[in-house]
């Protein structure tokens, strides 16, 4: 049992996660903030870097948090700190929608109520943006060789709906590009004489491109093989 930091009827004390401690499964590791109180004990869980914002908190101001609702105060106002700087974190590295980031600061431990108000700062602060995110991420998978479908199936997991971004899909596809794109990919494979047409038209549509245009593809670049 922890030594707690008392004041009054209110102790409370914070305990980091082993890090070397076995996991199991994808959970992620947690802190615990122990409170006691004339009512009895109660154990709040709260993410790591938290856990650690609030150590450090106890360590400078010992037992100073007369109540249960100044320690609650507290307990959000790290979590908003430190919810801001992973988000900054991630944010420097690349874009995201923010579904993503929902979902990473969730995995992470953050309440809803934090995580929402974080990501509607942010998108208020043009830091995270769905049509930038989304216009990019369409422009990247175009070069990389993936048909509307699969664009359309990756952006609806992180998402974001591609009906609902500007321009789309004329802006992106030029009439009879995805045709001719997907007629390029389909000539740079070489016929084993098996099954071609086939397994050209399984190549093409697990890259997005609709069944009709696969057909045509796979055979245009067979008939010129």
């Amino acid at each position: 049992m922890p030594a707690f930091e008392s004041e009054g009827c209110v102790s409370w004390d914070v305990v980091l996660p082993d890090r070397d401690a076995p996991r199991y499964g994808w959970r992620p590791l947690k802190a615990k903030v122990m409170l006691e109180t004339c009512d009895g004990e109660e154990t709040w869980s709260v993410p790591v870097a938290v856990g650690r914002k609030l150590a450090s908190l106890r360590k400078s101001r010992g037992g100073e948090l007369g109540s249960r609702a100044e320690l609650a105060y507290e307990v959000r106002k790290a979590s908003k700190a430190a919810g801001r700087r992973r988000l900054e974190s991630l944010l420097n590295k690349r874009d995201y929608s923010s579904a993503e980031l929902k979902e990473k600061l969730a995995s992470d431990g953050y309440s809803i109520e934090t995580t929402d108000a974080l990501i509607a700062a942010a998108v208020s602060g043009g830091a995270v943006n769905d049509a930038r995110f989304a216009d990019v991420f369409i422009r990247s998978k175009i070069y990389a060789g993936w048909g509307r479908q699969k664009i359309e199936r990756e952006l609806s997991r992180k998402g974001v709906e591609a009906e609902s971004i500007p321009g789309w899909p004329e802006e992106y596809f030029e009439e009879g590009s995805e045709l001719e794109r997907a007629r390029e990919l389909a000539s740079r494979r070489r016929p084993t004489g098996k099954n071609d047409f086939q397994k050209t038209v399984r190549y093409l549509c697990n890259k997005g491109f609709s069944m009709n245009i696969a057909i045509d593809a796979a055979k245009s670049a067979l008939d010129q093989s």
